[in-house]
């Protein structure tokens, strides 16, 4: 009797440790799994995260380079906020004079030379930055005929002061010549042109 009970508690310890074991190694593979899954996951977060943030610079590198390319013929501000231009011709203002106060607003003064004295109109401007735009001076050094481009212009507003009831029309550009100055183109205030020539503007130069 004593026999068959010891064979009987031997018997069940050993179905006991099977199954412990089988827990055990189901447990380990769960776990396995587990990790292999989480590994997994972060591993796609990470690869998804660089591309998004790739794209992202991508995107800000682009807006840049389409910003800084929008006005390729601009002058800043600041080179015009002070700035003097001289023509010698007759007929026309010898002297411009722009000043820029109060953010994009100012004054432009054009002085005519004369052996009678010096006379002054001034006029309101704001200064604008303009898709490009295309237009035809007369040069200053030469007089010959030539195509500049443009995006900086000068808008006149209200006459300020005319000690001749002088009355000037038309917006002025302000561009960077070939000498690497700067150059402002106004109307032709002398007239006396042909009528095909008659959208051909003056030349203002920064030294006399």
């Amino acid at each position: 009797m004593k026999k068959y009970l010891m064979i009987s508690l031997g018997m069940l310890l050993l179905l006991a440790g099977c199954s412990s074991g089988e827990n055990n190694s189901s447990t380990s593979s769960t776990s396995s799994s587990v990790s292999q899954m989480t590994e997994k996951s972060t591993s796609n977060l990470a690869v998804s995260a660089t591309s998004e943030s790739s794209k992202n610079s991508n995107s800000k590198e682009s807006s840049t380079t389409d910003m800084s390319n929008e006005y390729p013929y601009d002058v800043s501000l600041d080179a015009v906020k002070a700035a003097t231009f001289y023509n010698n011709g007759m007929n026309l203002p010898q002297e411009i004079a722009l000043t820029v106060e109060q953010g994009s607003q100012g004054t432009a003064s054009f002085t005519i030379k004369s052996p009678d004295g010096d006379f002054m109109t001034s006029y309101a401007i704001s200064y604008q930055q303009n898709p490009t735009k295309t237009i035809r001076i007369f040069s200053a050094d030469t007089h010959e005929i030539r195509t500049v481009k443009v995006n900086t212009e000068i808008v006149l507003g209200d006459r300020l002061f005319s000690d001749q009831n002088r009355v000037m029309t038309g917006n002025l550009y302000v561009f960077v010549n070939k000498s690497g100055g700067l150059s402002l183109a106004t109307p032709n205030y002398a007239g006396n042109v042909d009528e095909q020539d008659s959208d051909v503007m003056l030349e203002y130069l920064q030294n006399k």
